[in-house]
């Protein structure tokens, strides 16, 4: 009798694991670049550029992605850094759009400047000139693992 018992209860816990799931990648999935961009201008419109997607990655685990979105009405660009680990507990997060010539925008001004639970997104204008976007998101439970992801070169020079 006793096997059968040890048997059963092997195999509830072993459904029961199967049915709980972690729930940051469906908060992550709430997120796209293209709600990110409009929640922080509150304009929607935001569209996909070419080239326009990079991992932001500590080693081989990926973090999240960086996005580079346009939106033609306003003529500005926004990057969104959005975390799919970690998503809804806050970590340092940035994401940084960089204009050839110009500088560059920053959310928040300093990666340890604040820490988000979903994404970070920087928007700046971007009409006529090169840009450049990249990244950062940490864990910042034990280690502070960073992970970055960056085109690292000048392109879509709307």
């Amino acid at each position: 009798m006793r096997k059968p018992a040890k048997a059963l209860a092997l195999a509830a816990m072993l459904s029961a694991g199967t049915v709980l799931v972690h729930p940051a990648p469906a908060l992550a999935a709430a997120y796209s670049p293209e709600a990110a961009c409009a929640k922080e201008s509150g304009r929607g419109g935001w569209v996909h550029v070419r080239d326009n997607k990079r991992a932001m990655k500590d080693g081989k685990t990926v973090y999240g992605y960086v996005y580079l979105m346009w939106n033609r009405s306003l003529q500005k660009n926004c990057v969104a850094a959005i975390k799919t680990i970690f998503a809804g507990t806050p970590t340092y997060t940035q994401a940084i759009l960089h204009v050839q010539g110009g500088g560059a925008y920053r959310d928040p001004g300093k990666l340890t400047a604040k820490k988000y639970k979903q994404y970070a997104a920087a928007i700046g204008y971007g009409k006529g000139q090169c840009v450049d976007f990249e990244g950062f998101t940490t864990d910042t439970r034990v280690d502070y693992a960073l992970a970055h992801g960056r085109r690292g070169k000048f392109a879509n020079c709307g």
